[in-house]
């Protein structure tokens, strides 16, 4: 099933942090979109959970070296 969920990335700091992270959507089978915002410090990402799962797309976030939580709910 399609899922969005967004993650607040309080350490995102500039451009390249955003295309850091905005990158896990060529790196991960799965991930359908991901899009960073450095103004909001969020990451939106659209994922197909019957793929990838919610903790495997946060150790990838973790590997490039940021701290992602959720926030709100999920939109599927």
């Amino acid at each position: 099933m399609k899922i969005s969920r967004t993650y607040s990335v309080p350490k995102m700091h500039c451009a390249s942090c955003v295309m850091l992270l905005e990158g896990i959507e060529d790196d991960l089978p799965g991930v359908e979109r991901a899009e960073a915002s450095l103004k909001k410090n969020q990451l939106k990402v659209t994922f197909d959970d019957t793929v990838i799962s919610e903790k495997n797309i946060l150790a990838a976030v973790r590997e490039e070296g940021y701290d992602a939580h959720p926030i709100g709910g999920s939109n599927g």
